[in-house]
């Protein structure tokens, strides 16, 4: 593993909650609406925050209305508003590094965390009562080490997307239970349909089937743990979510050839109305993604689908769910610790929250994601939103997507399987020896000391 200095820095505490002080007024006990008064006087010395996010038009667009409100609220502070040319771990590295960073809940941000690369944002919790505002599982979410060093956003969701056509002719309904789920893949194929589509040649998406039959087949606390690294993957309980997944793709509930399916391929497998130029070679009715998977379907064609929670499959465990969770961090080194701090506290508050969802257009509504703010004007949400939101903050616990929440070589360990496990040859992977391939990858990431548990 590479070798990081450990930053340090000394920033006085009440400096920043001196210049906090007139933002807490906006998100305190003189209410959430924002006033027309400066975070900082107008005289005071000009500050550019360098920024770094993500090169994307749903997240940069819409959030250029919250960065210019913040600028009036703090003239001084410019945002120099930047896309990531290169790894987000890289910048935490830089002399000096940016202000402030949008990154998403991974192993690579935990593993930063561990190294002592984010400051403590703790004081930018207090200042805006986010552990109110955006309940448990988000702050337990944000906390490294002990302590808060992550302030989220936003967040996706994941679910079983079907057409809504093919279910209403024949009379099915979206299931909340595990043999409600079989049952409607039985209908599909009694009448000669594929049930589900797989994006094999993706395997981000793919291994989200692990994610959910770890989860309500063993529940997320020992999903958690086998990600850790703490558990064998030789464990009965991890034989039985292959068992399973094998058993579905044995029984053809999945489109024939997965490994050759993209995940646009997977997605527009589910359209109907593409009429005599199919967009898809093999058509299939259901489809488990992430809801950014819709990102590039025309809106007339996403508007055949909808899609509803992965279904409960033992009552007596709680539920898990798989979330890609953006926010914000400052990194240990950055200039200008204080007006960062301020700028993220403003961007987490649901007066930024708001102005962003507002800024999304109406085609990308569906395709966007949900605040984490609870007190946002949930009128502002799509229906889809609203869904995905009921599904993640209803949640026991939430979980980043197996790839991101993964080291380098336990990654490398299930791309293999994946690739194996999806070719259609006479020899077929047999559940022991995707154990085997797994704990060796188990071993070999511990032995690099790339586990951070």
């Amino acid at each position: 593993m590479a070798k990081y200095r450990l930053p340090i820095q000394i920033i006085p505490r009440f400096s920043f909650a001196l210049l906090l002080l007139a933002f807490c007024l906006l998100l305190g006990a003189c209410g959430r609406e924002a006033e027309d008064e400066f975070l900082f006087a107008p005289d005071s010395p000009p500050v550019t925050l360098t920024y770094v996010g993500p090169n994307a038009s749903f997240f940069d667009e819409p959030e250029q209305a919250a960065i210019n409100r913040f600028q009036e609220l703090a003239p001084s502070i410019e945002i120099d508003r930047q896309n990531y040319g290169f790894n987000p771990s890289n910048y935490l590295l830089e002399t000096p590094p940016p202000d402030v960073m949008l990154v998403w809940d991974s192993y690579d941000l935990r593993s930063a965390g561990a190294l002592g690369l984010l400051s403590d944002l703790s004081d930018i919790w207090t200042e805006g009562n986010f552990e109110e505002a955006y309940g448990r599982r988000f702050r337990d979410i944000s906390r490294f080490e002990g302590t808060l060093r992550f302030v989220p956003a936003a967040f996706s969701w994941s679910g079983i997307y079907y057409n809504r056509e093919i279910f209403e002719r024949y009379g099915l309904t979206p299931p909340a239970t595990w043999e409600e789920f079989i049952r409607i893949c039985d209908t599909l194929l009694a009448n000669g349909i594929t049930p589900m589509s797989l994006a094999g040649q993706n395997p981000f998406i793919s291994i989200l089937w692990f994610d959910y039959l770890n989860m309500r087949l063993n529940g997320p606390e020992f999903h958690r743990d086998l990600i850790a690294g703490r558990v064998d993957f030789n464990d009965v309980r991890v034989a039985r979510v292959w068992e399973m997944w094998k058993s579905l793709l044995d029984r053809g509930y999945f489109n024939e050839r997965p490994g050759s399916t993209s995940e646009m391929n997977s997605m527009t497998s589910l359209i109907r109305g593409d009429g005599d130029t199919p967009l898809s070679w093999e058509k299939a009715v259901m489809a488990l993604a992430p809801n950014f998977s819709l990102a590039d379907l025309p809106p007339l064609f996403a508007d055949e689908l909808d899609f509803f929670q992965f279904p409960q499959m033992d009552p007596n465990l709680p539920m898990g769910e798989v979330s890609l969770i953006f926010g914000y961090i400052i990194p240990a080194d950055a200039l200008n610790r204080a007006e960062a701090g301020a700028f993220i506290g403003f961007m987490g508050s649901a007066e930024a929250h708001e102005l962003q969802l507002k800024g999304i257009s109406e085609d990308d509504t569906d395709i966007g994601y949900a605040p984490v703010h609870r007190e946002i004007d949930r009128d502002l949400l799509s229906a889809a939103s609203e869904k995905g939101d009921q599904i993640v903050s209803g949640a026991d616990e939430v979980s980043p997507p197996l790839f991101l929440a993964l080291p380098d070589s336990m990654r490398a360990s299930f791309n293999s399987v994946l690739r194996r496990l999806f070719l259609s040859t006479s020899t077929p992977l047999e559940v022991s020896e995707i154990q085997r391939i797994l704990e060796e990858g188990r071993q070999n990431t511990i032995h690099n000391g790339e586990f951070s548990n």
